[in-house]
């Protein structure tokens, strides 16, 4: 039996969930629209549907609007459904598949999507809590897996598959015709069919009648004439219900020196140059890829198993040339900035050895009640989180100050650390300061505080430009006298009137918003106060103070399950598209930002909207309207009374309205690439498709759109140290170390400027750098065909991240695991790719025994070792030429692999 309950809006949908029932929405795109539905919406809508056609008792909660929309026939959806088991035939599966609706990609992380591989075949259906792998031996599958997204590994065996049709087509079926044996419920009948009619004539005013083709309007009076009416209370008690989805691949630090054709990147001992691409050459004897960095003056290849000197070059290309190869130039540049750098480093380094001399207050908490508190959070943490939590904690229990950066997208659960770092704070009987640039965010927090905190005994307050001046100095008295536990508030709490009876952490949320005058005052308090400073996109001082060491940092890349990727549009301003954004958003349930940043232009901006959307609920928030009303204001659209908020960027930092999913930002080329990578952050926060639209009038000169061009390309989730960097690249790195540092991280790259900058530092606190693990042995006239085929792993980036991952393996263990990664990802291993492992194991063993180079010939393998090496009392070691030679029998290879493991267990093998 199949209940279908009509109710009217999206917003109520969901609040009847709570009661088992299932939400089928209707289309996240208005009618005719070219955007394809998108995959979470599809996802449920394909799901329910085949629970429908295969008679499972569902019980359904939807619109009208859903109701009548056109869907594919029952009989074709069935037809489409693909039903396999191991020994099935599954031919040309990439046309098979994209017939369906699946999009292919190269690495699986969202429903609806495939990957062909050589023999392995992945795709993510409805249906199923993880995408499936299959393995075939010619057309006939062998194996039916589920795999992990994060891992891209496999985890469970299946026995049979079915992939649903993930194609959202319109046919002459509804929901309603795809079960012969349902009952129609419809609570507040009245209010359902008003919402329709609303529906109507917004949609005739926008696509005329051309609305009829998206929907079943012939069957409307039969539904609403066979539907029983129902009163419910569904009570105070409403919840939605949270659908943990798949995780997206984390996004590491180490991507972000992926590099592509026409990049300028970094050699390590040639300097700038033009990456060309990977191509394939022979030697003497064998055959190989190699990468082709153009120089002023002659074209460099560099073997693959040396990717590890070339990176990109992080910086501002437009002050810098390409290198000579045939020059002393670079060399005299890496030298001159190694001396630059030590002669300024030395203040950054008296901070730090200051530091480490002040004993830190060393807070242990109460693990048994910190374990209660941790098990409030309504969610589960993602592994990043739980990486960031330990970290913090393990800082505030040791005896140095912390001074830790939080870094991660907006609504990746930031502020969950901090609260955890909190709660350890004042258990451990310390006060915490929190330190928000802005009200409307300090509102949020203290509310958000409060109610975590305070069944705890915690005593949480609030100091910011919204109290009087009688209630700041009874929070100011309490703070004094240890009656309150945690403070929230703007740079109000940096003033010299504030004082504390014992504060042992400070929290700032969104550094970069706070001035110099108050960033000093920080400094000094770092020198004895733990601090954890969050965000989303910092400034490139903050971002690269973290990267080199100088301080710690976490990074929350992992996104909370089911957060999506905003679809984001960057155009010139069109009242129509603007029209569709905001009522699909509205029709849909949900609410819509509007920002325009020039407050003495919102009563016309104001008008134009009401004007434009005469139906909708709109009001409007900025810095400088009385605090009251500013407050009623935001609680009215927190709430959900509001369909539209016209703001200024007074929302940018940390406001969390999970039903605001639309984002309109006018005059977008006037903000900063963080502001607008912030603004995009206001959206996107549950599960629905989020969409942002950054408009920018005609006319805009084209470096304006730079900025732009970086929000449209960075979609993804984890995008803000993307971003960060590229603001770098577009703003320069600012005052690192001061001003006059800039030309140097220009000259070099920021990477080997980091580089230089740790090995100083270490030399000046006199502590030893950590030692490079990664095999630096060349490798001359290898022989064989060892190579990664493009047959094999089609996707140029991820060949070379591929080899990149083989060349800083430390250990044999983690090339074992990479093979075997391989295999499951990729299919049965090719004789190439074996080859170039083996290579790959006879570096680091050669490299841990001292050995420098590896020359082959023909017959000979030649070993050029260091003095530390064990070979360097072999009786075949020529001291002359630092070398031995050895004369195998057989495969020079094979030969080489088994002699130096013999020598590696310390014993003396003959060649």
């Amino acid at each position: 039996m199949v209940e279908i309950l009509l109710v009217p809006s999206e917003r109520e949908a969901e609040e009847y969930q709570s009661l088992g029932y299932v939400h089928y929405p209707p289309r996240d795109v208005l009618p005719l629209e070219e955007i394809p539905v998108s995959p979470p919406v599809k996802k449920k809508r394909v799901e329910i549907l085949w629970r429908v056609l295969n008679g499972e008792n569902v019980k359904i909660v939807t619109t009208l609007k859903a109701l009548l929309e056109r869907i594919m026939d029952p009989q074709k959806f069935k037809d489409l459904a693909l039903h396999l088991k191991p020994g099935d035939v599954l031919k040309e599966p990439e046309a098979l598949l994209s017939s369906l609706g699946y999009e292919r990609t190269y690495m699986i992380q969202l429903v609806g999507e495939f990957s062909v591989r050589g023999s392995i075949v992945d795709v993510f259906t409805p249906g199923y809590p993880k995408p499936a792998r299959l393995e075939l031996f010619d057309d006939k599958v062998e194996e039916i897996r589920l795999f992990d997204v994060s891992t891209q590994r496999s985890v469970e065996q299946l026995n049979e598959l079915f992939v649903l049709p993930f194609e959202d087509i319109s046919g002459d079926a509804t929901l309603w015709d795809y079960s012969n044996n349902s009952l129609l419920f419809v609570v507040k009948k009245d209010a359902v069919i008003e919402e329709y009619l609303r529906y109507r004539r917004e949609m005739k005013n926008l696509v005329g009648e051309r609305y009829k083709q998206a929907f079943k309007e012939e069957l409307l009076e039969e539904i609403l004439k066979e539907a029983k009416e129902l009163k419910m209370d569904t009570g105070k008690g409403r919840f939605v219900r949270v659908e943990r989805e798949e995780e997206t691949l984390p996004l590491s630090l180490y991507d972000l020196d992926e590099i592509k054709e026409g990049d300028l990147v970094v050699h390590k001992d040639h300097g700038i140059a033009v990456f060309e691409g990977v191509v394939r050459l022979k030697n003497v004897l064998g055959e190989k890829d190699y990468l082709k960095l153009k120089y002023e003056d002659a074209v460099l290849y560099v073997p693959v198993e040396r990717i590890e000197k070339v990176h990109k070059y992080v910086g501002d290309p437009s002050q810098v040339n390409v290198d000579r190869l045939n020059s002393t130039r670079w060399k005299q540049t890496v030298q001159r900035v190694r001396e630059d750098v030590e002669k300024r480093v030395r203040e950054i380094v008296e901070l730090y050895m200051k530091r480490q001399t002040i004993r830190g207050l060393s807070l242990t908490g109460d693990p048994e009640l910190e374990e209660k508190f941790a098990q409030t959070f309504p969610y589960i943490e993602t592994s990043d989180q739980l990486k960031s939590i330990e970290e913090v904690l393990e800082d505030l229990a040791s005896e140095k100050p912390m001074d830790r950066l939080l870094c991660g997208d907006s609504g990746f659960g930031k502020t969950e650390v901090a609260l955890r770092a909190i709660f350890r704070t004042v258990v451990s009987g310390k006060q915490v300061a929190v330190l928000v640039p802005t009200t409307v965010l300090a509102r949020q927090h203290y509310e958000n505080f409060k109610e975590r905190l305070e069944p705890f005994g915690v005593k949480v307050e609030l100091l910011d430009g919204s109290r009087t001046t009688a209630e700041k100095q009874i929070v100011l008295e309490k703070l004094k006298n240890g009656e309150v536990d945690v403070v929230v508030g703007t740079h109000a709490l940096l003033s010299d009137r504030v004082s504390f009876f014992d504060l042992g952490l400070i929290v700032i949320d969104e550094e970069q918003k706070f001035g110099v005058e108050q960033k000093e005052k920080l400094k000094k308090l770092r020198l004895s106060v733990n601090v954890l400073s969050m965000s989303a996109t910092p400034i490139p001082r903050t971002l690269y103070m973290a990267l080199s060491g100088m301080r710690d940092m976490s990074v929350i890349n992992v996104p909370p399950p089911g957060r999506k990727p905003v679809l984001v549009y960057v155009m010139e301003y069109n009242e129509d598209v603007l029209k569709a954004a905001v009522l699909r958003e509205v029709n849909r349930g949900g609410q819509v930002i509007y920002v325009h940043n020039r407050v003495e232009e919102f009563p016309e901006v104001y008008e134009r909207l009401k004007k434009l959307f005469p139906g909708l609920t709109v009001s409007y928030a900025h810095g400088k309207m009385p605090k009251r009303q500013l407050e009623k204001v935001m609680r009215d659209f927190y709430e959900g009374r509001l369909d539209l908020l016209l703001c200024t960027t007074i929302v940018e930092n940390g406001i969390d309205v999970p039903n605001a999913n639309t984002l309109i930002v006018d005059d977008a080329h006037r903000y900063g690439l963080g502001q607008l990578y912030q603004l995009r952050g206001r959206v996107g926060r549950s599960d629905r498709r989020a969409f942002a639209y950054f408009f920018y009038p005609k006319g805009t000169p084209k470096s304006a759109l730079e900025r732009l061009k970086v929000i449209r390309a960075h979609t993804e989730p984890g995008s803000g140290l993307r971003i960060a960097l590229k603001d770098m690249e577009l703003r320069g790195i600012g005052d690192i170390l001061g001003i006059e540092q800039h030309g140097n991280v220009v000259s070099i790259g920021l990477k080997l400027y980091n580089e230089i900058l740790r090995e100083t530092l270490h030399k000046l606190r006199g502590t030893r750098l950590k030692e490079e693990t990664t095999a630096d042995v060349e490798m001359e006239n290898a022989p064989g065909r060892f190579f990664i085929p493009e047959e094999y792993v089609q996707n140029p980036v991820e060949r070379l991240h591929l080899y990149r991952r083989m060349a800083s393996a430390e250990n044999e263990e983690a090339l074992e695991e990479l093979e075997e990664e391989l295999k499951d990802r990729f299919g049965p291993i090719p004789e190439e790719v074996a080859l170039l492992l083996k290579y790959f194991r006879i570096r680091i063993r050669a490299n841990s025994l001292g050995i420098k180079k590896i020359r082959f010939d023909h017959h000979l393998v030649e070993l050029y070792v260091d003095e530390r090496s064990p070979f360097v009392n072999h009786p075949r070691y020529n001291s002359r030429s630092g070398s031995i030679v050895l004369h195998p029998k057989g495969d020079l290879v094979e030969f080489l692999m088994n002699f130096l493991k013999e020598k590696g267990r310390g014993r003396s093998p003959s060649a």
